[in-house]
């Protein structure tokens, strides 16, 4: 028996030392299908708090999974913004460069609103969306220096805003802090501040407002109920400079369904670039026929005096 322990464990060895590198290695040759270019288009419409509202939209195409070109700009499309079935908008391309943008709509009523894109070469697409509620604010205050976050040793303010939410329709909330700051000479400044905060329901997003709240608050746990939400910022930093905080505007925006999809997804793929271990993920789309989001977002504006 020891002799043919011995007898095995020199035949593997042999095989494994005679094993040239090839030997663990195999090439598999993958056909991709035939890519067909669709469509490819952006638009984010918010309803703007001053009532004035400019839809616009970026065209442009597919490319694909092998493909190294460059992407092209389609600057000879079509692209029409209906309401409930009536057109109302011609988007224009005035300095070619894929923008396509529309006129200024000084009151952007509520109602579902189709935008249609189409273009030589390529199969015509379209986009269904119907424009939230407006966050319901109950009330809301704003505290300096009131509670600590994340081991910091310095205090947080704290605004905390009670919002009414709507039963009957899903909802999703995202947040803009603008800090009003008087200077020493007299001049007031708009800083967008950041902000964090303890609540678990916060879901991490890269809203595209620049300074928007980089989370988004989904209603599954709260609809239609009140809700206290608690956003935690550092403002200390300014009154430490000789400086005034005379003002915070906020801004809450309520963001579709798609809206909150393509955001929530484009942050998981940025999330997985360059991570061996992570899952494929895929961008939102809700264009029918080509890929890309038409969203229409809804925002509530108010300012706290100090």
């Amino acid at each position: 028996m020891k002799i043919l322990k011995i007898s095995i464990f020199v035949i593997v060895l042999l095989n494994i030392l005679g094993c040239d590198e090839d030997r663990f290695t195999s090439v598999k040759n993958i056909d991709f299908p035939e890519h067909k270019s669709l469509l490819a288009v952006t638009s984010n419409i918010t309803i703007t708090s001053d009532s004035s509202t400019i839809p616009q939209a970026f065209v442009s195409h597919s490319l694909g999974i092998i493909d190294e070109r460059e992407y092209s700009l389609i600057n000879d499309a079509t692209v029409e913004l209906y309401k409930d079935g009536t057109l109302l908008y011609n988007l224009e391309n005035l300095d070619n460069n894929g923008n396509y943008v529309g006129p200024v709509i000084q009151d952007f009523e509520s109602g579902t609103y189709t935008m249609k894109v189409s273009a030589a070469n390529y199969d015509p697409i379209e986009a269904v969306q119907t424009v939230p509620s407006e966050a319901n604010v109950v009330n809301s205050t704003y505290e300096f220096d009131k509670v600590p976050y994340d081991f910091d040793s310095d205090l947080y303010d704290l605004l905390n805003i009670k919002i009414a939410d709507p039963e009957d329709e899903e909802n999703y909330y995202s947040f803009e802090v603008i800090l009003e700051v008087k200077s020493q000479n007299g001049e007031i400044f708009d800083y967008p501040i950041g902000m964090e905060s303890d609540d678990p329901l916060f879901e991490d997003s890269y809203y595209y407002p620049e300074n928007a709240f980089e989370y988004v608050l989904p209603d599954i746990s709260f609809n239609g109920k009140n809700y206290d939400i608690r956003l935690l910022q550092r403002t200390d930093w300014y009154r430490d400079n000789n400086e005034e905080v005379v003002g915070v505007r906020v801004l809450i925006y309520t963001l579709s369904k798609d809206s909150y999809t393509y955001e929530i997804s484009r942050h998981l793929n940025y999330e997985a670039e360059d991570n061996p271990f992570a899952e494929p993920v895929l961008v939102h789309s809700n264009f029918e026929g080509g890929l890309g989001v038409f969203t229409i977002n809804n925002v509530t504006s108010y300012r706290h005096e100090f």
